[in-house]
């Protein structure tokens, strides 16, 4: 069990354990924190700089949309999460598009394959996976969009 962790460019996916324990799947390994998962994901935004609702709020008013909605976490270094299910309900995943290499069907689930080659089955049918998947990504688009064309005064 870890004291501390910030969601990073080597976070692959987070899985709620129970209401207090969080499981993190990270490019170096597997950790457990006793932490619930929105507390975690919600400090990790306000290490970066921001908080949750700051970035639900933006998230919102960039896609036009208010449902799932994908987090950045950290725009220097373009960390997106996305949520597999309504952030409210206690089993929800949130998953690093960044560092999402494939994924496919699994019966009624979906399995993806990360960019180190580990792959998990998550308990989402195919078309939701690609749904948030082209949110978040369409979300981390638009950052680097404005990064490179900053919106002018005057």
């Amino acid at each position: 069990m870890i004291d501390e962790y910030f969601i990073n460019e080597d976070t692959l996916l987070l899985i709620p354990k129970d209401k207090k324990t969080t499981k993190i799947f990270d490019i170096n390994g597997e950790y457990l924190i006793k932490k619930n998962i929105f507390a975690l994901v919600d400090e990790s935004c306000q290490y970066y700089g921001s908080s949750y609702n700051g970035r639900y709020v933006s998230a919102k008013k960039t896609l036009d949309m208010d449902y799932k909605l994908p987090i950045i976490i950290d725009e220097v270094k373009e960390v997106v999460l996305f949520p597999t299910c309504s952030p409210k309900l206690n089993k929800c995943m949130w998953i690093c598009v960044n560092n999402v290499e494939n994924y496919s069907k699994s019966k009624k689930k979906s399995t993806i394959k990360f960019i180190n080659g580990k792959t998990y089955e998550v308990d989402i049918t195919l078309n939701v996976l690609e749904n948030q998947i082209l949110r978040a990504t369409l979300l981390l688009m638009k950052l680097k969009k404005r990064k490179t064309n900053p919106k002018k005064i005057g």
